[in-house]
């Protein structure tokens, strides 16, 4: 039986790049978009063009509406998904500011996408299907302490330390992993120069490729015997 995958943010940048490489491993997958709704809906037709005998559909929700429409979220899919194998929580929002400038409003829009919609979604995963795989999508910024975006920072080392307890709760019937990219794409409103500066800090001196991210998150899901695992794919950014 084909499995699904549901991927949050899965119609543009990395979340297009996991939704292509599940799609080419014979998956069916959900392709989930808050606002780019066109995007989300040519990318499904890309795929069902190349794979007419699976299956790609597209569901709208806004993940900072918080918290009810994600616990309720998985009752809410298309009639013909009889099940989600595999949730991978990869949307997020990357906002600028210093501890001293945090407002209460910057703090909530980062913690209710980057942390309060994962740990809801992810509960109301378990509570429908009581089996799978979830893969959390975080930072290679979890293990320092630069406050250049340092909401987002604290939301994305909350989602770390989600992902292991709610690895150790939910064993042995869901598997909960956790993956932490470094330089992939520029973050929106940043140019390639940016990026290329970034990678030159990195031990690798090398971008992190789409495929190698996509990879090392597709090993979670197949590799049966690891839970509450973190996968640095940030070419060594974790080690300095």
């Amino acid at each position: 039986m084909r499995k699904t995958v549901l991927i949050t943010g899965g119609a543009q940048r990395v979340g297009a790049a996991l939704s292509r490489f599940f799609a080419q491993n014979g998956w069916n997958v959900v392709i989930h978009y808050n606002r780019s709704s066109d995007v989300a809906r040519e990318l499904s037709k890309e795929l069902s063009g190349i794979y007419p005998e699976q299956y790609f559909p597209v569901v709208w929700c806004n993940l900072s509406e918080f918290p009810e429409k994600m616990i309720e979220f998985f009752n809410h899919l298309p009639q013909e998904l009889n099940s989600i194998d595999v949730l991978i929580n990869n949307a997020s929002v990357f906002d600028p500011g210093v501890l001293s400038d945090t407002t209460p409003e910057l703090l909530k829009s980062q913690m209710s996408v980057n942390f309060e919609a994962p740990l809801f979604l992810m509960q109301s995963f378990v509570n429908c299907f009581k089996s799978g795989v979830i893969v959390n999508v975080i930072d290679t910024r979890v293990t320092e302490n630069s406050f250049s975006h340092a909401a987002y920072s604290i939301s994305k080392k909350a989602l770390m330390h989600l992902t292991k307890m709610a690895a150790l709760e939910w064993a042995p019937d869901v598997r909960v992993n956790a993956v932490a990219p470094g330089p992939v794409l520029p973050p929106p409103g940043k140019t390639d120069d940016y990026l290329h500066a970034v990678i030159k800090e990195t031990p690798l001196k090398k971008q992190v490729k789409l495929d190698n991210l996509s990879e090392s998150v597709y090993f979670l899901v197949e590799n049966d015997s690891i839970t509450g695992q973190i996968i640095f794919c940030d070419s060594g950014t974790h080690l300095t």
